[in-house]
Parts: structure tokens; sequence; C-alpha cells
């Protein structure tokens, strides 16, 4: 009887563990795309401008970027669930509660790096390092690179994701005049 207990314990323990892997990997999917994401008013600019973007909407090949591929880290598991829940949570705060038409979006462009994670550039682009070894152009250009010789990101030298972006964003903040002092 012990045994019978400690297997239907084991199994449905095993079946909870599958269907909470079931609904979280359903969860992140679903939040990761851009029509999730472009779903608040502050991020339509980004929206689109991906759709017009050859990892976006302009697609060759069919395959889509999601948000998550290129905003999230891929380095592990761990991390890319901390930085969702992060940048989640600041996301919602700054929409609902801050209001997203304060920030300047442009000076944030001008820092793209801090907001892409390689890892994501090459979860993608996986080959990218043999590949490169076959064409000498694409070598000598990613050689520095792969060597850590550059402290340079992807999108340091690649521009992708959101095609014509200064085109749908709202112009910047205007700084206020400095008042006249009195001489």
């Amino acid at each position: 009887m012990f045994w019978i207990k400690a297997l239907l314990i084991l199994t449905l323990a095993g079946l909870g563990i599958v269907v909470s892997w079931a609904v979280t990997d359903t969860a992140l999917n679903m939040t990761s795309d851009q029509q999730f994401c472009g779903s608040c008013h502050s991020m339509k600019p980004m929206q689109a401008s991906f759709l017009r973007d050859p990892h976006g909407g302009r697609s060759t090949t069919g395959v889509q970027a999601y948000c998550s591929d290129c905003h999230l880290p891929h380095d592990n598991y761990v991390s890319y669930l901390f930085q969702k829940a992060r940048s989640g949570a600041w996301d919602v705060w700054m929409e609902f509660v801050v209001g997203a038409e304060d920030v300047d979006w442009h000076a944030k462009r001008l820092r793209a790096s801090e907001y892409v994670y390689d890892s994501g550039c090459l979860k993608c682009h996986n080959n990218l390092q043999s590949g490169s070894e076959l064409d000498n152009a694409q070598f000598v250009a990613h050689k520095p690179y792969f060597l850590g010789t550059i402290q340079d990101q992807c999108v340091d030298c690649h521009r992708v994701g959101h095609t014509d972006l200064e085109r749908f964003l709202p112009p910047p903040p205007q700084l206020s005049p400095m008042p006249a002092t009195e001489g």
C-alpha cells in the first residue's frame, strides 16, 4: 500500500511539473511577440518599424523574430526569466503609472546596445563564426568580435530590428529654455 501511495504522489508531482512547465512556456511565448508588445500605446512606433524590417514583417524566409529574441538575454534560462520579469514590470510601470509620453526614444535609440543582447543574435545566427570563415569579408569583419579584441555588440555594426524607426517616433522632447538671469 505504501508503494502505491508513493507512486501516486510521484505521478501527480511529475504531472504537476509538466503542466506547470507547459503553462509557463505558453505564457512566455504569448508575451514575447510584436502583437503583445505592440499592444501598449508607447510601443506602437517600435511595432510599426519592426514590421518593416527583415527580422520582422519583411522577412523573406518566413521566419520572424520575437521581441524577446533580441531584447532579452539568451545566455541562460534564469537570466532570461529574471530580465523578462524585470523588463515587463518596468514597461507596465512606465506605461500605466509614470506615463511613457515623456520618454526620449531618440536618445534611447542611440544606446541600442543597452537594450539588445548578442546572445539573442547568436541564438539565430548560431553558425556565424564558422560561416564567416568561408567568406573572407565576413571573416575579417567578425574576427575581432569572436577573438574578444573589441567590445562592440552586434547592433553597434548591424542596425537591425526596427527599419526607419525615427520616422515612426514622436519628436524628441524639447528642452525648456533657460530663464534669463538679471545682470
